[in-house]
């Protein structure tokens, strides 16, 4: 028998592979336990402070590789009515200089926070001081940072196309891939509306116990 982490998965070696479906269980990964602990303000904020960040900004968590699309968040940022600060938290690509570079043309060189080697027990911090997690990724085999932000409280949007609906479940918005416009439209509902974020966060937290 074959576990796969996901049915974009199952469906994935059942494709590739020639597998048939009757083999193949899908059995859901978790995430560690210490994005399900509470952290007192004091924490959030020596983090804040330990990497310079701005009081209000949008997380993305990920090596920042082309598959992971970071660029569509800054390209999204773009269509704003005011720019937004992103933090984003991963291990540098050649990837990476394009997305700096098309920001510092785009003017918001100043708005994009890109933090590499960061240590693990820093990042559940990372996500309670966040407004709104954002994973872009075109393909994932599950993408535990989205059930990471659940855990943490953090409302999320993802990308469609893979597995991420599965990971974040009904309480977390998605948009294609490749649609900027539809991405900044929902960044302005979700930071524009506090009991949408509080409800988004709720459904989040009930959606990932299950993993």
């Amino acid at each position: 028998r074959i576990i796969a982490i996901s049915e974009a998965t199952k469906r994935d070696v059942m494709h590739f592979f020639g597998i048939p479906a009757q083999k193949i269980d899908v059995v859901y990964q978790g995430c560690d336990e210490q994005f399900k602990r509470p952290i007192d303000e004091a924490a959030i904020r020596g983090v804040r402070e330990k990497y310079d960040l701005p009081e209000h900004y949008i997380l993305s968590v990920g090596s920042i590789e082309e598959r992971k699309n970071l660029q569509l968040l800054v390209r999204a940022l773009k269509l704003l009515p005011a720019p937004r600060h992103v933090v984003a938290v991963g291990k540098r690509t050649p990837y990476t200089q394009q997305v700096e570079r098309f920001a510092a043309e785009q003017g918001l060189g100043d708005y994009l926070h890109i933090l590499e080697g960061v240590p693990f027990g820093d990042l559940p911090a990372l996500y309670r001081a966040a407004e709104l997690f954002v994973y872009p990724s075109r393909y994932e085999g599950f993408g535990i940072p989205m059930i990471e932000a659940a855990n943490c409280g953090v409302p999320s949007i993802g990308a469609t196309g893979s597995c991420l609906e599965e990971a974040g479940g009904p309480g977390a918005c998605y948009v294609d891939p490749d649609d900027p416009q539809a991405l900044a439209e929902r960044i302005e509902t979700i930071l524009a509306d506090p009991e949408l974020r509080r409800r988004m966060a709720e459904q989040g937290r009930a959606y990932a116990a299950r993993f």
